[in-house]
């Protein structure tokens, strides 16, 4: 009998500001809750639980920021899934990202910066790039992002 993921583990695990002051206790707690899920369920299901708690659960740039690093914090990034890309389209349009500029300098800059570390890291570890081609991997023009960018829009 396969055991069911509870959903409600998602918003404890999302609930740390991680934006503000915060235990590292509290960090390190749910960081093991995190990892204890991905043994029991297995690193498909999971991303694919917290793909839909971004879509049901994440609204407006602040929370999606916080989602986001939560997501690196929890070693989301690191996760080997079938196809990352409807989650980085979702994820990209709720940090207000944009194809179109460059980020200014500042706050959007240290967001899209780890946006991308978590894009690059998810397509290597699903086997979409190779590792040592992570220095030429460019989200303004790839394709298969920029059509996951409009879908999830």
């Amino acid at each position: 009998m396969n055991k069911e993921y509870n959903k409600d583990i998602n918003k404890v695990l999302f609930s740390v500001d991680f934006q503000s002051d915060f235990s590292e206790d509290e960090v390190g707690r749910l960081s093991d809750i995190a990892k204890q899920l991905i043994n029991e369920y297995g690193e498909q299901i999971v991303f694919d639980e917290w793909f839909q708690y971004l879509k049901k659960s994440i609204n407006g740039r602040y929370p999606a920021w916080n989602f986001m690093l939560a997501f690196y914090n929890f070693d989301g990034h690191n996760l080997k899934v079938k196809d990352p890309y409807p989650f980085l389209g979702l994820l990209f349009n709720r940090l207000g990202l944009s194809l179109d500029t460059e980020p200014s300098e500042g706050e959007e800059e240290t967001m899209f910066d780890t946006f991308d570390s978590i894009y690059v890291s998810l397509l290597i570890k699903s086997g979409i790039i190779k590792k040592d081609d992570y220095f030429y991997v460019n989200l303004y023009s790839d394709d298969r992002f920029k059509k996951a960018v409009e879908q999830n829009k």
